[in-house]
């Protein structure tokens, strides 16, 4: 037979079971804007029936509900939406920095402009064009020397800041090498700490939800594959080793090349790591396929310049019959400059051509040197002009192309992001009426309570005493 008391523990457990649902529901409240916050719920079930089928069992009608428990605290989140977050992620990081640095070498080549190395071509070839007509005019030599210097100029800045933008960008993998190290060591004790949590039954929401938080982060760095095993410990793998196992972090390194200087990224054995997607992957194709691309571009082009306009300049002949002179020293755009024998005496420049002795008027020379300027081989199949216009065409290609990645990119994770907000968002509507409902339903258990106590003062203190 139930106890006439029993109505207080119904009431008991109907008030802690609202107070912890309304305590969830603040939770919920107090992280509405908390970066990575997934909502929870307090799953509620009856507790078990006072009687089961039996020998004892009282007669009457049906079971006895015993009341309410909290049995858990949810954690809402869709798992499988958190994997195609995190594999765009992936990919959206590699375009975003590949985009970035496509801006910054488009502003490096600064193509369509006064100051850029077309108009420094265009300029130096129209001086050339100059001294053909007037070969014994000493201010059209001193020009001619002038912007052969301001080509080289803009051969050497533009070489420097390419250089200067592939060691920024090897400096910053260093950064990202680093980062995700400490990523990886914060996962490692977040597993320790869920690990001996849910030992015990419990569920570690909020620890859950920082380690959920970081693999979005490292996601967006390195695409990495994430299996979570049992006791609640996940195992993080990137390319070909693991980078998380269980509660201990493999720490990356680099390691200089000493022929380039730049960086690769190594596992503490020595191996290298080869990155498939994500900002390292951006990263290194950024140095070493697009920067590199351009500074080779730019050094074939300095170079066949440097070859074909002196082995065509040392054929001829100066206003004082010199011949054999470079008109340009170096080897490519990072150290090109005018031959000493130009800075030291502008006669040397070989206008002229034929044999000695040549007349002060002879332009046979300059309008071979004019000529290169339209010689179609000059780059191979192609002009020196039209190379270097090929190069900045095939930039902005690219470009484009990149930018286009980034917004597709931003627009799928965009919707992913939705339905993951719909899904683990926290709505401050939904939560106030969920706090209305709670707090209804524990005045209400605290009025059940209220009345068995009633009732029990009746039984205890007036039952029997009427007639008395």
């Amino acid at each position: 037979m139930r106890s006439t008391f029993f109505g207080l523990e119904i009431g008991r457990r109907g008030i802690q079971s609202q107070q912890k649902a309304l305590d969830v529901t603040g939770h919920n409240i107090a992280n509405a804007n908390t970066e990575g916050y997934s909502r929870q719920r307090a799953i509620m079930e009856a507790t078990t029936p006072m009687y089961y089928p039996g020998y004892n069992k009282p007669v009457g009608a049906g079971q006895i509900g015993t009341g309410v428990s909290v049995q858990e605290i949810k954690r809402v989140r869709d798992s499988f939406l958190d994997t195609q977050i995190r594999k765009e992620f992936a990919s959206g990081g590699e375009w975003e920095y590949r985009n970035d640095i496509l801006k910054k070498l488009e502003t490096i080549l600064n193509e369509p402009s006064e100051s850029g190395l077309r108009t420094a071509l265009d300029q130096f070839w129209g001086s050339i064009q100059t001294l053909s007509t007037r070969p014994e005019d000493r201010s059209v030599r001193a020009n001619v020397r002038q912007l052969g210097i301001v080509l080289a100029d803009t051969f050497n800045h533009m070489n420097r800041q390419l250089t200067d933008l592939q060691k920024d960008v090897d400096k910053t993998i260093t950064i990202k090498v680093e980062e995700i190290n400490v990523i990886a060591q914060q996962i490692s004790d977040l597993n320790k700490q869920i690990v001996q949590v849910e030992s015990s039954g419990d569920h570690s929401n909020d620890l859950r939800d920082r380690r959920d938080l970081l693999l979005d982060q490292l996601s967006q760095l390195a695409r990495v594959g994430i299996q979570e095993d049992t006791t609640g410990a996940v195992t993080v793998s990137l390319g070909n080793g693991l980078l998380v196992t269980n509660q201990m972090a493999n720490k990356l390194t680099t390691q200089t090349d000493p022929l380039t200087g730049l960086h690769s990224v190594q596992w503490p054995d020595g191996t290298n790591i080869s990155f498939t997607s994500g900002t390292m992957k951006g990263l290194f194709h950024s140095r070493d396929v697009i920067v590199e691309s351009q500074l080779t571009q730019l050094n074939d082009l300095a170079s066949q310049f440097i070859s074909k306009f002196n082995t065509q300049h040392q054929s001829g002949f100066g206003l004082n019959s010199s011949t054999g002179n470079s008109f340009f020293a170096g080897t490519d755009a990072s150290d090109m400059q005018v031959d000493a024998a130009i800075m030291s005496e502008l006669d040397n420049i070989a206008a002229a051509g034929g044999v000695l002795p040549v007349a002060p008027g002879n332009n046979t020379n300059a309008l071979l040197l004019a000529a290169l300027k339209h010689d179609t081989t000059a780059m191979g199949t192609s002009t020196f002009d039209d190379y270097y216009r090929g190069m900045a065409a095939q930039l902005g290609v690219d470009s484009q192309a990149a930018e286009k990645m980034v917004n597709n990119q931003q627009l799928v994770l965009s919707q992913l992001e939705n339905q993951r907000q719909q899904i683990s968002g926290v709505s401050l509507d939904e939560e106030m009426t969920s706090m209305i409902k709670f707090q209804h339903a524990y005045n209400a258990a605290a009025r059940v309570v209220t009345s068995v106590d009633e009732m029990l003062d009746t039984i205890i203190n007036r039952l029997g005493v009427v007639g008395r």
